[in-house]
């Protein structure tokens, strides 16, 4: 486990930052969704989760406080704004080694009082053409419990090419298993 991986990946700042305050026109509409204040959003699945290249097993496990900041582990970032967090807290976040582009977040049940913003990669992914992936709430079986929204409360999820990969992402208000769903 790397405790300071955020400096190894000095580019990755701008795009979780770009990610959150997506008000770009090329940001793709999903349905229709009732938010849910402190979960994913709770309507029944639509699709499955997507197969994906099998990447390496990561791990980090990283102190965040009151100032925030990010996490990355494999293909995914997790952004944590200033004062969503009260007191320093040391997350763990998992990328098992799967074909199901997932990632688990813990402590299990942290809430957070500002903003959290998931973005992840589905690069050398299986996404059906004209269809954008959501990131998708899971349990441990890998059902799929709801989508995650966006940072403005909508089910606007963020779609973006970054340097080449595609990301999608959304807003995390608990921490959970996420994985990329349709």
């Amino acid at each position: 486990m790397n405790a300071n991986r955020m400096f190894h990946r000095p580019w990755l700042i701008p795009l979780v930052l770009l990610a959150w305050g997506c008000s770009d026109p090329s940001a793709v509409e999903g349905d229709p969704a009732t938010p849910a204040p402190l979960a994913a959003t709770s309507r029944p699945p639509s699709g499955g989760l997507v197969s994906c290249g099998k990447l390496p097993y990561d791990s980090v496990s990283q102190e965040i406080g009151p100032a925030g900041g990010v996490i990355a582990v494999g293909p995914h970032f997790l952004w944590i704004d200033s004062l969503a967090l009260p007191s320093p807290v040391t997350i763990t976040a998992v990328a098992p080694s799967d074909r199901v582009r997932r990632i688990r977040l813990m402590p299990d049940g942290l809430v957070f009082q500002k903003t959290a913003f998931l973005v992840t990669s589905y690069a050398n992914c299986n996404v059906k053409q004209a269809t954008t992936p959501r990131i998708a709430q899971v349990s441990d079986d890998l059902t799929i419990l709801g989508y995650l929204s966006s940072a403005t409360g909508t089910d606007t999820v963020f779609a973006k090419v970054w340097e080449g990969t595609l990301y999608v992402g959304g807003e995390v208000h608990h921490f959970s298993n996420y994985a990329i769903a349709w």
